[in-house]
């Protein structure tokens, strides 16, 4: 059994182990969905790719409007390539990460960086706020690896020591393991931001039920986060994909900020689920991206469309993916899928879990060195 790093979503876990015997696959540490990627990234032969590599190119080279669309699973020196294939065609390019996380990234509540990583969750967070976020469903491993069990330096007896909140539209597995539950409407976080706010402030008193929040719930919520030394707030597609992105992220950036002017340590971090989501946002700030990429997509601007590792005709929004229905795409990654089904050109390639070097970009901004590729044998 050889140590790998399991590129099953973006906690990108450095600590587990595999081995590859036929069809059997034995692992330790991983969680069930990365087991599960595991065993399904095995299972994806290649044959021979040179005459497509050739066919590729002369698609690429001829396009007269370029799109670029993909690498959120792809390691960083990929998306460097990137870069360069769409300087040298004058393509443009876009990603996954367009539809929220790089304008949660561009948002002044990350104008400091992401200046703590889930090791320093790890050892110093004494209040968990889960907000609009349920890693039961996506990040299983971030509550017992990082952010609830774990023992700390400052969290000796691990969950025992720590306060755990989350905040959602809808009950939810990770509430199970909360000691504050707050449930509310569907678009309603800025109003329950503000009224937390207020009363951390001292500007009202509450008295009443809020947006369907017991009283007694929403204070005991208020008093955890004066008595939290250090709080870290992690949110996810329920802030960011509300359609109420820009007030519910200045809610929390102000949050933030009344805690830390109370001298209490307080943080927000995001939790985006693809492998390598913050590599791609990363170079989607340094690079020809625009935010108007989908909507030329849309008016039908680009004649070819370059698609890596992402089966895009099954995520984009239905407009985006029927206009790049109408394109011609290469498309290179994994077999199957409906992008594969469509392509012009379809270059299949093995996961990065079974053969994969160089880094990826951790969702709290770390990079991690991959070191797969000699170690599993199948």
């Amino acid at each position: 059994m050889e140590d790998i790093v399991c590129n099953g979503c973006s906690l990108l876990c450095d600590d587990v182990s595999a081995e590859v015997s036929g069809k059997n696959v034995n692992s330790l540490g991983f969680c069930k969905l990365g087991h599960t990627h595991l065993e399904t990234a095995i299972t994806h032969k290649i044959g021979s790719i040179e005459k497509k590599l050739v066919k590729a190119a002369e698609i690429l080279v001829n396009a007269e409007n370029l799109f670029l669309y993909g690498w959120t699973r792809t390691i960083n020196e990929a998306i460097i390539e990137r870069l360069k294939i769409a300087s040298t065609l004058n393509g443009h390019f876009a990603s996954s990460a367009d539809l929220g996380s790089m304008q949660a990234m561009s948002h002044s509540i990350h104008s400091q960086g992401l200046d703590i990583n889930l090791e320093y969750v790890r050892n110093n967070g004494e209040f968990i706020i889960y907000w609009g976020s349920d890693p039961s469903e996506s990040l299983h491993r971030h509550p017992s690896r990082f952010a609830v069990l774990p023992r700390g330096e400052k969290i000796p007896e691990g969950i025992e020591s720590r306060t755990i909140g989350v905040v959602d539209v809808r009950e939810t597995e990770t509430m199970k393991m909360a000691n504050h539950r707050l449930i509310l409407p569907a678009g309603s976080d800025a109003e329950l931001l503000d009224t937390v706010i207020s009363e951390l402030e001292g500007k009202s008193l509450i008295k009443d039920t809020v947006l369907g929040i017991p009283v007694s719930e929403l204070i005991g919520f208020v008093r955890g986060l004066q008595k939290s030394e250090c709080t870290v707030i992690f949110y996810g597609s329920g802030v960011i994909n509300s359609g109420n992105q820009d007030a519910n992220l200045s809610g929390i950036a102000k949050l933030v900020e009344v805690l830390r002017s109370s001298g209490k340590e307080a943080y927000a971090l995001p939790m985006f689920v693809q492998s390598n989501t913050m590599g791609a946002t990363k170079a989607a700030f340094e690079g020809k991206s625009g935010a108007n990429s989908l909507q030329r997509l849309i008016s039908r601007e680009f004649d070819t469309v370059l698609v890596v590792c992402d089966d895009v005709l099954a995520n984009l929004p239905g407009p985006a993916a029927k206009a790049l229905a109408e394109t011609r795409i290469v498309y290179v990654g994994q077999l199957g899928g409906l992008t594969d089904n469509r392509a012009t050109v379809s270059i299949h390639t093995v996961d990065t879990i079974t053969a994969g070097s160089g880094s990826m970009t951790r969702v709290d901004m770390d990079d991690i060195k991959l070191n797969n590729g000699t170690e599993i044998n199948y």
